[in-house]
């Protein structure tokens, strides 16, 4: 476990409180590291461990009923898995009145392979972050290390798969002694026009 110094804590939630009073949005961790002189890594880890502690919560946090600040990621493969680990670019709010409550976070949509369900290349996802999900969920799955866009699948012996929404792409199946897991569960697409 690293070690976070309480006065960068609070530098980093006064900082945040009177951004949120000035863009109703937190800063993103690039703004963050630069104007706090932190580096994109130790601004994350410093954004989610004054969010942990409720240093946000106050009369300067955004007044919106439920709404909460959700995490904007990195892409997420819409082809071939990719091996990524988790970063965080921003945090944004999601009014729960509209995407519902739960923890949920943002990726971008990379590749074509689930262009069937009309998912393309640049759409944002908000995914509800879960470990289980339902025959047909479009989920986020970590396969062996890798992260990809697929709806779930179930073949006649109940074993999960893959499936890709193009049929360039073959499913992906899951075998004995592979690392499986549901990170989400794609709830909605937002597309630029």
């Amino acid at each position: 476990m690293q070690y976070k110094d309480q006065g960068t804590i609070d530098r980093v939630a006064e900082y945040c409180k009177k951004y949120l009073e000035r863009y109703n949005v937190l800063p993103s961790t690039r703004q963050l590291a630069r104007d706090l002189n932190l580096s994109k890594s130790g601004a994350q880890r410093y954004l989610v461990t004054v969010k942990e502690q409720g240093l946000l919560r106050s009369e300067t946090d955004i007044s919106w009923e439920g709404d909460r600040a959700e995490k904007l990621l990195n892409n997420i493969s819409c082809g071939a898995p990719t091996y990524q680990e988790e970063h965080v670019e921003e945090y944004v709010f999601l009014p729960d009145s509209l995407f519902g409550r739960g923890h949920k976070y943002i990726l971008t949509a990379s590749g074509d392979s689930m262009i069937g369900a009309g998912i393309n290349e640049g759409d944002q996802l908000i995914i509800k972050e879960q470990e289980t999900a339902e025959n047909g969920d479009i989920i986020v799955a970590l396969l062996n290390g890798e992260n990809t866009l697929k709806r779930l699948r179930y073949d006649a012996n109940g074993r999960p798969y893959l499936h890709p929404e193009n049929p360039v792409y073959p499913d992906i199946m899951i075998h004995e002694g592979d690392r499986f897991y549901i990170q989400g569960v794609l709830i909605y697409a937002i597309k630029a026009y």
